[in-house]
């Protein structure tokens, strides 16, 4: 009996740790967005960048989510097919005071400092080389979860010659 529970122990610290070092751990709950937003609508259809959206990524800390005025700069009320639920959805909120409570899904562990502007503006890189499956969405993630894995990050330092130093990232 003692070797059984010892073994379970075990296999517990072990899945324990590879879910923490995969980043699973930091897994939000199950996240329901006001407006099933179509990535590849937007990116591959209407031929947009990513920026054009996320307005703050050149210049900001976070890439920043749309408010509706900006969806509706593109969306225009009196012509486009209100039978379309997500259309409808984005409608009523011009029809509100209220701005689209978008809930953010794309996260960072928590010890980790990440600015979009020095990744976009100063680096140069593509907001696909890190979120790599957005231009296929087809709607929004259904949980936050980590965009990058440390691995990954440091493989990207290390092609790019960027500081490899532990506290440049983690703070």
């Amino acid at each position: 009996m003692r070797y059984v529970v010892s073994f379970v122990f075990i296999v517990l610290a072990v899945v324990g740790s590879v879910a923490f070092v995969r980043g699973d751990y930091w897994l939000g709950p199950i996240v329901v967005q006001p407006i099933e937003f179509n990535h590849a609508v937007h990116l591959e259809k209407a031929g947009m960048e990513c920026a054009e959206c996320h307005t703050d990524a050149m210049t900001g800390v976070y890439a920043g989510l749309p408010g509706k005025d900006l969806c509706l700069d593109c969306h225009d009320i009196d012509e486009e097919d209100h039978s379309q639920p997500e259309k409808a959805r984005l409608f009523a909120f011009e029809e509100s005071d209220d701005d689209i409570p978008w809930v953010r899904v794309a996260v960072t562990r928590p010890d980790v400092y990440f600015s979009h502007r020095r990744h976009v503006s100063s680096a140069g890189l593509d907001c696909l080389e890190c979120h790599t499956d957005q231009a296929g969405l087809t709607r929004p993630p259904a949980r936050a979860r980590l965009v990058m894995t440390m691995t990954a990050c440091i493989e990207c330092h290390e092609k790019n010659g960027a500081s490899e130093d532990c506290l440049a990232c983690h703070r």
